[in-house]
């Protein structure tokens, strides 16, 4: 069955799991949880409440972290043929306002937590009309989206199509100006539905990553709907593995820094538990795959998550692909590949860069006209990677081209490609490499707490460090040494998926 709006794939999972929970949370030790019957009544009713204000064209922003009401409220702009516009929490409010702005926002669903973005918004975005405070409790003073799910729910006044413009993802702006990436009812429902998880309606996902984001949203709560999932909120990076034991997930997405920094914490005890106990105690017993995307991971990690009997699938994915384009999973895996492209998507490759169609890329950058040009030339989405496909479709990403570091020999190094080997030494935290004259430079943050635990004195750990990659060194040509070395006493500034920044390293 292929469905191609969010509303119709949200509408076929209600009435095939309206009694199933689709959403669970902890509150201190409470569990709460709601149906996908709540899900889609409560949407609906947001729904309602924007038809009354009467703008066929509205744009709707989101701010606050991962809940019940976010989700619903999302749902409610794109079933009522509106659009969306997720936004980062983590942004400083300076930049939000810019947003809500450049985006044409006349509604704000806003968590209350942000009451000075709140004031600032009101006095500095002429555009906006309405905000509503993402609650469960109602307030006098202010429209609550507990108000909101008390209307009565009345017929749609719109049909949504395919071609509907339903969500504007904000890229993370890391290398210049964030871009309003515009994606329709289709590319989206078309995304979720090429994603292929095999799995029991009632399974549970453990939300660990940002819900603004496109990966989050789409490949793990849009398509965990489609399944009849229960997709359980983790309500802090601090309480990840609390939560995995809590809820017991049997899926997860992450980005590979969480998965590098779960695996180190694990081998700081690791000789002390069976690797059977540590999949009891740690993962919760019931975990099997774990979906990785945002950046290259080593396929070491992949290995040694398999013997504790998960499943790390790396996939490949972008804003402007909504998002995914390639992963490994239960239809084909290979350690190094980010995996077989999907079945709606093409790609082919131009001077090395990836070049990507289908249904799933989407219409432009919104109000950027020039650099809608510039990414999409005759139908081809130029993704600004380099990497290849090998005889049997797999695709491997070897770097950006933006990050080539070009040294006076002509050699072109991936930058992306030394950091992840580099990383493998459990006194190094986070790294990025960049050109030093004519060699490679290491900025590093190191690992303080693997230090303490392995008696190793502050003052040893620059020596120790450089003991490591000494030995690298000597693995690589000579144009791939590493001939310089920063250490970091502050870690690097990082996006909300927690990808560094890497064009504020000098």
């Amino acid at each position: 069955m292929i469905m191609h709006t969010i509303q119709a794939l949200i509408q076929h999972a209600t009435s095939q799991y309206a009694d199933i929970p689709a959403v669970r949370w902890a509150v201190r030790k409470n569990i709460f949880s709601k149906t996908y019957r709540d899900l889609w009544n409560d949407s609906e009713k947001v729904r309602t409440w924007l038809d009354g204000l009467g703008n066929a064209d509205l744009h709707a922003a989101i701010l606050g972290p991962s809940s019940y009401p976010w989700i619903t409220s999302y749902l409610g702009i794109v079933d009522g043929g509106y659009v969306a516009v997720p936004l980062d929490l983590m942004l400083p409010d300076n930049e939000l306002i810019d947003l809500i702005n450049r985006s044409d926002s006349e509604v704000l669903f806003c968590t209350p937590a942000k009451a000075e973005l709140i004031k600032l918004a009101s006095e500095q975005c002429p555009n906006l009309k309405n905000i509503v405070l993402l609650t469960d409790e109602t307030d006098n003073d202010a429209i609550t989206w507990a108000a909101l799910i008390q209307m009565e729910t009345l017929p749609a006044k719109k049909e949504v199509s395919p071609e509907n413009l339903s969500t504007i993802i904000f890229t993370s702006g890391t290398t210049g100006k964030s871009k309003g990436v515009l994606l329709t009812q289709q590319n989206q429902a078309d995304n979720v539905e090429n994603i292929y998880i095999e799995g029991e309606s009632g399974m549970v996902l453990l939300s660990v990553l940002p819900i603004h984001h496109a990966y989050c949203l789409t490949a793990e709560w849009l398509k965990g709907f489609t399944k009849g999932a229960t997709i359980c909120i983790n309500d802090s990076l601090l309480h990840m593995m609390s939560n995995i034991k809590k809820f017991q997930p049997r899926i997860m997405l992450m980005v590979p820094l969480m998965l590098e920094t779960v695996y180190k914490q694990i081998q700081r005890v690791a000789d002390k538990y069976t690797p059977e106990q540590i999949y009891q105690d740690i993962f919760g017993g019931n975990l099997e795959y774990i979906f990785s995307g945002g950046a290259h991971l080593e396929p070491f990690y992949v290995e040694e998550y398999e013997k504790y009997g998960i499943k790390v699938c790396e996939g490949y994915g972008m804003s402007e692909c909504a998002p995914v384009i390639s992963t490994n999973g239960q239809l084909g895996w290979r350690p190094g590949s980010v995996g077989l492209p999907l079945k709606n998507v093409e790609v082919k490759f131009a001077d090395g860069e990836l070049l990507v169609r289908g249904s799933s890329v989407m219409q432009g950058y919104y109000h950027m006209p020039e650099e809608t040009a510039e990414t999409l030339q005759d139908g081809w989405l130029h993704t600004g990677d380099l990497g290849y496909q090998d005889e049997d479709g797999y695709l491997y990403i070897t770097g950006r081209s933006k990050n080539l570091i070009i040294l006076a020999g002509g050699e072109n190094i991936s930058p992306e490609e030394l950091e992840g080997k580099l990383a493998m030494c459990p006194l190094i935290a986070e790294i990025i490499v960049t050109g030093a004259g004519n060699g490679l430079k290491a900025h590093i943050f190191p690992d303080a707490e693997y230090a303490q635990n392995a008696s190793i004195s502050e003052a040893d750990i620059p020596q120790q460090i450089q003991a490591f990659i000494d030995e690298f060194n000597q693995s690589q040509p000579t144009y791939r040494h590493i001939t310089a070395m920063e250490m970091r006493t502050e870690p690097f500034e990082k996006s909300a998926t927690q990808k560094i920044k890497r064009a504020l390293v000098k």
